[in-house]
């Protein structure tokens, strides 16, 4: 279409810039943050390394500059396209609101320290850094709503509802309350079959659909999550917990949910488009015993479908989706890398965890 042609040009040159295997292979070998933070500079990151190192050093400086970066690469995006266009992709960005969301209602709720719930948030959703470190600094749940909604942002709705009905909603509820407001705010917003709204409702199918699928595995692994679902709800109903917007049945989650063992709940999935990725994770739990491992499956099958999108949807919403998420999964790996060498972790457990695509 010719209103994508200049943005995706735009895009592609900035896909270009990522970093390749074999440089995120060589930072992971370097043995000190010092070591890291000089060889980002050789990097198309030296713009924003060189800018932290003036106020930060160590991790703090990493951070700030990853974080920048982000900000820098995907606050761009919405000039690139027209009106229509740059809702569509705020629409994909609040996702990162959620998530940094739960991040601050978590740490407020555990007395985690400011400056350790704000260097985890990727802020590039409408919800800006100053806002979140304000939210973050705060002293409990309780003052971060008032915020939001002092503030008339659309995201301190389901938050407000839930207390109104629930006055003693734990974060597990808000955050559940978080994810059914966004997905079905989503689909309230994509009505059509068609065109850019049909690319997108599949993303968006697909992030419901994971998110409801490591819901049933979670049960699946522990049966204390059925006692909390209990205590929570007085329901033993899983249904309660997935979002809507997918397309896997709710009968068929909760089926899987009901099983007693990770196998059980993978074969009651067979049947699902989610299949071949979750053998992969099962055959990882199979040697580790980790329920990470089979998310990290999971997490890598959504990276590789909307990479393609880069290739599949050259003139469409599909090359925004992609660089996106490989942007996004690029800040991850930098950030892994620096608390694995922060940690002095050997190069090869460092690598293991990096999610890196051929």
């Amino acid at each position: 279409m010719p209103e994508y042609e200049y943005g995706n040009a735009r895009l592609r040159a900035m896909k270009s810039r990522l970093l390749s295997r074999q440089t995120l292979h060589d930072l992971a070998g370097i043995d000190s943050l010092q070591g890291l933070i000089a060889a980002l500079t050789r990097t198309p990151y030296a713009k924003s390394i060189e800018a932290a190192l003036t106020r930060f050093s160590g991790m703090a400086c990493i951070d700030e500059a990853l974080r920048n970066d982000l900000v820098a690469s995907v606050g761009c995006i919405h000039g690139f396209f027209h009106e229509e266009t740059r809702a569509l992709i705020a629409l994909v960005l609040r996702s990162h609101d959620i998530e940094n969301l739960k991040a601050i209602l978590r740490g407020l709720s555990k007395n985690i320290p400011s400056a350790e719930i704000i260097s985890v948030l990727l802020p590039i959703g409408e919800l800006k850094i100053d806002v979140l470190r304000e939210l973050a600094r705060l002293n409990n749940v309780r003052e971060a709503i008032d915020q939001l909604a002092s503030q008339a942002l659309p995201v301190a709705a389901p938050l407000v509802r839930l207390r109104g009905e629930q006055p003693g909603a734990g974060t597990f509820e808000m955050e559940l309350a978080l994810d059914r407001w966004h997905y079905q705010e989503a689909q309230h917003a994509l009505r059509g079959e068609a065109g850019e709204d049909g690319i997108l409702r599949s993303a968006f199918a697909l992030d419901a659909d994971l998110a409801n699928v490591l819901t049933a595995l979670r049960f699946a692994a522990s049966p204390r999550e059925r006692e909390a679902l209990r205590e929570k709800f007085r329901s033993d109903d899983t249904r309660l917990l997935f979002v809507a917007g997918g397309r896997i049945p709710g009968a068929t989650l909760a089926a899987a949910a009901a099983t007693e063992s990770i196998p059980a709940a993978v074969e009651a999935l067979a049947g699902t488009m989610l299949a071949p990725p979750l053998r992969t994770g099962s055959n990882l739990f199979a040697q580790t015993n980790r329920l990470s491992d089979l998310e990290k499956a999971l997490k890598r099958h959504r990276l590789v479908k909307l990479s393609q999108l880069i290739e599949q949807d050259p003139l469409g919403l599909g090359v925004a989706l992609g660089y996106i998420a490989l942007k996004v999964n690029e800040i991850g790996n930098l950030r892994w890398i620096a608390h694995g060498i922060n940690m002095n972790l050997p190069p090869e457990s460092i690598l293991a965890d990096l999610e890196v695509l051929p």
